[in-house]
């Protein structure tokens, strides 16, 4: 995993690196130019997330709530009632 994380800072590091070779080389910014620095946060992104390496318990039981518990039968209302303007198309 920490490789991983190295690949995904050393291509930030090179798409970085390159617009600025770009850049120097044109003597401009051009579209590329900012795609690539657009791009670049993206694999530094996945590579400084933390958690990923996180296992998780697959034993735990949820406990859903019973459908019988929530009223369905229940109206919503009248929501000018409950103080929303009503719109009029």
């Amino acid at each position: 995993m920490r490789g991983l994380r190295l690949v995904a800072l050393g291509f930030s590091t090179m798409l970085v690196l390159i617009s600025l070779a770009i850049m120097i080389a044109e003597r401009t910014i051009t579209a590329e130019v900012w795609a690539m620095l657009l791009l670049a946060p993206v694999p530094a992104g996945f590579a400084l997330t933390t958690g990923n390496d996180l296992e998780t318990d697959s034993d735990e039981v949820i406990e859903w709530a019973d459908e019988s518990d929530f009223d369905s039968e229940k109206s919503v209302g009248d929501p000018s009632e409950a103080g929303f303007d009503v719109p009029v198309l």
